[in-house]
């Protein structure tokens, strides 16, 4: 199995390094196929938020041996209002839930340590709403990876924190079948530990492609895959299991 990390973050976004330092590190760590993916988000001024930022980043990856990637948040309206000539000059697309709303406006993010006021002793049913939104995520948005799709805030490892408590069978039923709908991959975050074996092992069962992912910001995370390649292992995963974008790794690059 080639190690190929598709979830990496630049100074276009709120990454510490530009674009053409990125791949040094990454072959010292024995990954030659990566691909870049910044944010497109008007949330964030860091972020790219206009055609022309994403003109620039575009043109900035070009000479690089890396794929042209992208990460698009659910809650921001960006993957809808770019032109479609720029998002189909992207070799792929990640969507992630960096935040939901709940039905009466509340927000709940990955990173919530606490539920929203009026949903602390609705753990489940807030559980539920999550899974319904990034199945609508996986849906609905014109992506290839879901980003860290199966992470669980830590309000709820509070309650429980084994995965399964959350990721109850049906659950893991309803995002593997609109995975598999859409032919979206689900990424295997080495960042968030995500997601658990059972549900690796049904996605292979079912057919549904996996993606690899540092979601590194920083030098020290840059190609860090240890986790993932172990986990995606232990699931007895194999090179025909994965995504890989369509057009072949450019100027010299590993996937070529």
């Amino acid at each position: 199995m080639t190690p190929v990390d598709l979830h990496l973050h630049t100074t276009f976004s709120d990454g510490v390094l530009p674009p053409e330092e990125v791949v040094a590190p990454a072959h010292r760590r024995g990954i030659r196929a990566l691909g870049l993916s910044d944010h497109v988000s008007g949330t964030n001024p860091k972020f790219l938020g206009t055609p022309e930022a994403v003109e620039r980043y575009l043109a900035a990856l070009d000479p690089l041996p890396v794929w042209r990637g992208a990460e698009f948040c659910w809650l921001d309206d960006r993957w809808r209002t770019l032109p479609a000539t720029l998002l189909d000059r992207f070799d792929y697309r990640i969507g992630s839930n960096h935040a939901i709303f709940l039905p009466d406006g509340a927000v709940l993010t990955p990173w919530s340590t606490r539920l929203p006021p009026g949903w602390e002793g609705r753990p489940h049913e807030a559980m539920e709403h999550w899974v319904d939104e990034l199945c609508r995520l996986i849906r609905t948005m014109p992506i290839h990876i879901v980003g860290h799709g199966t992470a669980i805030p830590p309000a709820l490892q509070i309650v429980d924190p084994e995965p399964e408590a959350w990721w109850t069978e049906a659950r893991e039923d309803r995002l593997l079948d609109a995975l598999a709908e859409r032919g979206v991959a689900l990424e295997i975050s080495n960042r968030y530990r995500v997601p658990h074996l059972r549900l690796l092992r049904k996605a292979k069962a079912r057919g549904v492609r996996l993606s690899l992912g540092s979601d590194a910001h920083r030098p020290d995370q840059i190609a860090c895959l240890e986790w993932a390649m172990a986990q995606a292992e232990a699931a007895g995963l194999g090179e025909s299991d994965f995504f890989r974008p369509a057009r072949p790794l450019p100027n010299g690059g590993a996937g070529s």
